[in-house]
């Protein structure tokens, strides 16, 4: 069910959604990060969903902090809704 419900909001997803989320999370990225991660989630939506491998392919693109952070942000996530 929750996979549906992500399919459904990654129509919706706009660059402002992640600014938004990094903010309310005390994560500090920049304009180009934000349109980095907006395309990264727009494209691999569907691996992500099933690996977190995907994450990989993100790791050249951004910061080693940042790329810490949304890898923990992720398997928290993952852990509490799919």
């Amino acid at each position: 069910m929750y996979k549906q419900l992500v399919l459904k909001y990654i129509n919706m997803l706009s660059p402002e959604h992640i600014k938004t989320y990094a903010s309310n999370n005390n994560i500090y990225v920049t304009d180009e990060e934000v349109q980095i991660i907006y395309n990264f989630i727009k494209n691999n939506y569907r691996e992500l969903l099933e690996s977190e491998s995907a994450l990989l392919k993100l790791k050249p693109y951004i910061r080693d902090d940042l790329y810490i952070t949304i890898y923990r942000l992720y398997k928290e996530n993952k852990a509490k809704y799919l």
